[in-house]
């Protein structure tokens, strides 16, 4: 299962247009939040570099990114049995003008990977209010509720997805801001130099990622379980 599992349900080879419709919204609704979310904090840390870029918005128009918001989910479209990872153009962030330096890297790197949780959450608890409403409406709302279901377990799975791919401690992800506010700055350059491109991505693909299958494994399970009262 873990990755193999999480790439089983975006096989978007074996699907149809809309699915496919319904996998990208859910890529730029989430990571649209994400980037948004980091604008939002670092705005309320005191830097609003940002929210007068025009970044603070759910618009994934202001936030593509020419590979991770479009050349990759196409590349996944094609070449389906891949987990749909996306990402957006960075926001731009200037601690030094955090009111709280170290406080504000902290919040603003953390903002991205909370709102993704926060999303999964949401799609939790729709899915409970639309089995309710189904089940009081009767049977002939039922292949609607299940297209909707459907799609808010896709939304689920890619949020908690990305927000512990998020979290892991290696350039550019929001995990080694995290980390660099605890290491000392020498430490923290060191690392950074040595993971620049295409060692990061190598890291990630090939150790890291494998290393997280247990944990993806039980992300797909607790989905399954929260709302298996219709999956199954």
């Amino acid at each position: 299962m873990g990755f193999q599992t999480v790439a089983a349900i975006f096989d978007l080879g074996k699907i149809d247009p809309i699915e496919i419709l319904h996998f990208l919204v859910a890529l730029y609704l989430s990571i649209s939040l994400h980037e948004a979310a980091h604008a939002w904090m670092a705005n309320r840390c005191g830097d609003d570099t940002a929210r007068l870029m025009g970044r603070m918005t759910l618009n994934p128009v202001v936030h593509i990114d020419p590979i991770g918001t479009i050349l990759m989910p196409l590349m996944q479209v094609v070449f389906s049995g891949l987990p749909l990872i996306g990402w957006a153009k960075p926001v731009p962030v200037n601690p030094l003008r955090f009111r709280n330096m170290r406080r504000g890297e902290i919040l603003v790197s953390l903002a991205g990977p909370v709102s993704n949780f926060l999303l999964a959450a949401a799609a939790i608890i729709l899915s409970w209010l639309v089995i309710a409403a189904t089940r009081a409406a009767g049977p002939g709302a039922g292949p609607v509720a299940e297209a909707f279901l459907t799609f808010l377990f896709r939304l689920l799975i890619l949020n908690l997805v990305l927000g512990v791919f998020n979290l892991i401690p290696i350039p550019p992800l929001d995990g080694s801001h995290i980390l660099g506010v605890f290491i000392s700055k020498e430490a923290a350059q060191k690392l950074e130099r040595f993971l620049m491109p295409p060692f990061n991505f190598i890291i990630l693909l090939f150790v890291v990622l494998p290393l997280l299958n247990p944990v993806f494994n039980l992300m797909f399970d607790a989905a399954t379980f929260l709302m298996g009262v219709w999956w199954t």
